[in-house]
């Protein structure tokens, strides 16, 4: 399987790179991923979610392609794990653990905040290694300090590197086959 659009969201996921808001989740860049869900998400409000769908949409786009119509395209992170679920596309962190391959560039990486019991923040998969993914996150932040903390209320669009135990005991990966 080729993959296509999760690929080409990976690669210009890095585009995106140094995306900085200009406060309180506003700026022309993030308002423009927030305007990509459906239905849009309201100015200001966080905005993880948003890039995701934005990179993948416009992944499709750039291929003339289509992504599936039971795709969410929510701006709500429990969206898209409930329909990875329910579409039989969620990898569970410790089933990525225990086999890393089966996590793949252009996965979405989920992760669980036990303070919320939901899935509460979202990244697109740019490496897979033992212990661990690289990822491309929006909304968080770019501090070497936050190493075991998920930010998810930062400032801009950053490269991460995310050991298995930074996704919550109930996080995971959507498998993104298109």
């Amino acid at each position: 399987m080729t993959r296509p659009i999760a690929l080409r969201a990976a690669k210009e996921a890095l585009d995106n790179i140094g995306v900085q808001e200009t406060g309180d989740n506003r700026g022309k860049a993030v308002e423009t991923y927030q305007a990509s869900t459906v239905p849009p998400i309201p100015l200001g409000s966080p905005w993880c979610a948003a890039f995701v769908v934005y990179r993948m949409k416009n992944a499709a786009h750039d291929l003339s392609l289509s992504i599936p119509l039971d795709w969410p395209r929510s701006g709500y992170c429990p969206d898209h794990g409930n329909w990875a679920r329910r579409t039989g596309n969620w990898l569970s962190v410790k089933d990525a653990e225990a086999d890393h391959t089966k996590v793949r560039i252009g996965d979405l990486c989920c992760f669980w905040f036990a303070p919320l019991n939901r899935l509460a923040h979202i990244g697109i998969v740019i490496g897979v290694f033992e212990w661990g993914v690289k990822t491309v996150e929006g909304n968080t932040s770019p501090e070497m300090e936050d190493e075991d903390k998920v930010e998810r209320e930062g400032d801009g669009v950053y490269r991460k590197a995310r050991a298995w135990r930074e996704l919550g005991s109930n996080g995971g990966f959507v498998s993104i086959d298109w």
